[in-house]
């Protein structure tokens, strides 16, 4: 037994290939449950891996020693991120969970790591642009949303009255930055016929499961999966989502955890649905979607690295993520009946200025749709 990795943990998957992670509960006692682990890459060494586990573990407990008071400001940009996060009045406690795991928290590390240290009451505009086109060489993503964080953390401290913060904030309100270009890419329903059979055949039908529901309702995935995060009042996680109950005579039925639009579908009109339930067999009471490794519903990290491995032996194309299945949806819809309204409704979206977001195709099939409309109008018409 090694003692030089505090918080280490691992585990192998089907393949026998080994998974190794860094666990804030397993290193230092009393750690909050909400902290996620840390997945070290394939490519680490033993000793780095070591190395990481104790500098992780030493900057967790010296940040719990200090949990006892609030933590002080003291200019930087990086104190004024610790007040936030803890601060329960801030906006970043309001947030769904995954939210903040997959949003907030990511942005925040990288305003912390790079810029912690700069003074807030000094920051000028010519900063801001150095600082975006820094992280924008790193990822058009990783820049667009420590941008926008940072212009939530700085607005939270000028509503606190700290030093700095609201004439910071006001440089950089007028300020405007290249956005990311939105996603082009959309998965087939042969794309997403190829998943739901290959993840029959690597022992993982839940995953091909998942994937035709998302593709032919254009549910979202935490609708189907449902969401691990913890209560209100702390504590264990807890588990929410689609259960049994939701199904009845093969009748979906569920409100959608976004904007809770109520939705209802006949499963057997569906026909990835009905592929997939070949191999796939729902349980018979409790969550819809179970992990076949742990017995359990997924956590969605470890839902879109078994998906990864399963759209790449299909041979789908790696630029198709789950996250396109939806759009797939929304696009097919679009295509074939030449209505976005019809799409709107499909993906229950507030605005069709969003269901344009999703729908990803050239246009062609619509545009041939109106032109044989026009077609057939003349000819009634007696011209």
């Amino acid at each position: 037994m090694r003692n030089d990795r505090p918080g280490y943990t691992s585990r192998r998957n089907r393949d026998g290939t080994l998974v190794r992670y860094w666990s804030p509960q397993r290193a230092v006692a009393g750690a909050p449950p909400v902290l996620p682990r840390f997945r070290f890459p394939d490519d680490m060494s033993d000793d780095q891996v070591a190395a990481e586990c104790r500098r992780r573990t030493d900057e967790l407990a010296a940040e719990l020693r200090s949990l006892g008071a609030p933590p002080r400001y003291d200019g930087t940009l990086g104190s004024l991120i610790k007040i936030y996060r803890f601060d329960k009045t801030s906006s970043i406690h309001k947030v769904k969970h995954s939210t903040r795991i997959r949003d907030y928290e990511p942005s925040l590390r990288v305003l912390a790591a790079s810029v912690g240290a700069r003074r807030i009451d000094v920051l000028k505009r010519s900063d801001f642009v150095r600082w975006y086109d820094g992280w924008w060489k790193k990822g058009q993503r990783r820049a667009a949303g420590a941008m926008k964080l940072l212009r939530i953390v700085l607005s939270y401290g000028a509503g606190e009255r700290l030093p700095g913060c609201a004439i910071a904030r006001d440089i950089l309100s007028d300020m405007r930055f290249e956005q990311p270009k939105p996603r082009t890419v959309a998965m087939t329903y042969d794309q997403c016929l190829a998943i739901v059979r290959q993840s029959a055949i690597e022992g993982y039908p839940s995953i091909g499961f998942v994937e035709a529901l998302k593709f032919e309702t254009a549910l979202r995935r935490i609708d189907v999966i449902g969401e691990w995060a913890p209560p209100p009042e702390g504590g264990p996680f807890r588990w929410q989502g689609l259960t049994t109950k939701n199904l009845k005579d093969g009748i979906l039925t569920l409100s959608t955890s976004k904007t809770g639009a109520a939705v209802t579908r006949d499963l057997s009109l569906l026909p990835l649905v009905v592929e997939a339930l070949k191999a796939y067999r729902i349980p018979d009471i409790g969550p819809v979607v179970i992990c076949e490794d742990t017995g359990q519903p997924w956590w969605d990290n470890r839902y879109t690295t078994r998906f990864r491995a399963i759209r790449n032996a299909a041979g789908v194309p790696s630029t198709v993520w789950s996250m396109d299945t939806r759009a797939g949806a929304v696009t097919e819809t679009v295509d074939a009946m030449g209505s976005i309204e019809a799409a709107r409704d499909l993906a229950t979206h507030t605005t069709i200025k969003m269901t344009k977001r999703y729908s990803r195709g050239d246009g062609l099939e619509q545009s041939r749709k109106i032109a044989k409309a026009r077609v057939a109008a003349r000819t009634s018409n007696g011209e």
